[in-house]
């Protein structure tokens, strides 16, 4: 059985080299119409075609780049859904959610008044990253406001 196994493999790849060997030309006839063939035209000038198959000097950026672009669309995907369950959470238990969001607000206060370095998570990269002091002026105002909010919604 693998000597039946070896001798197929070993005439696929009889088979291909010369494919993967051939020259290709490439030409434009009178039409306008371009051809490819193993042969060139007689009479017509003709471009030799390079066939080798070797990876492009930019494929593994391109790929790099691929890799990013579709863990940025996972990301964004994985966003959609959490602020949609929360959206669904927010119709069907609307005084639970506002008081854990509440007491969320009251937390996130609490650190920026508190922590010397705060971080937050990048939507785009998905890394942990340190805020400046202008960006922690402009979320301590939001969170006050929010809190400000809850504490009247909440108040006897």
């Amino acid at each position: 059985m693998n000597t039946t196994r070896a001798l197929l493999v070993a005439a696929l790849v009889a088979l291909t080299a010369p494919a993967l060997g051939a020259k290709y030309y490439k030409w434009v006839d009178e039409n306008g119409v371009t051809h490819y063939d193993t042969r060139p035209p007689q009479g017509a000038s003709a471009e030799e075609v390079r066939t080798r198959q070797s990876a492009s000097s930019d494929q593994p950026e391109a790929l790099e780049r691929l890799r990013e672009q579709r863990e940025a669309e996972a990301r964004a995907d994985q966003a959609a859904r959490q602020r949609q369950a929360r959206q669904d959470r927010a119709a069907d238990q609307p005084e639970r959610t506002g008081q854990e969001e509440c007491e969320q607000y009251r937390r996130n206060l609490e650190t920026l008044q508190n922590k010397p370095v705060v971080r937050v998570k990048n939507p785009d990269s998905g890394e942990m990253e340190v805020i400046d002091q202008e960006r922690r002026a402009r979320m301590l105002d939001r969170t006050r406001a929010a809190v400000a909010f809850c504490d009247g919604r909440q108040a006897p």
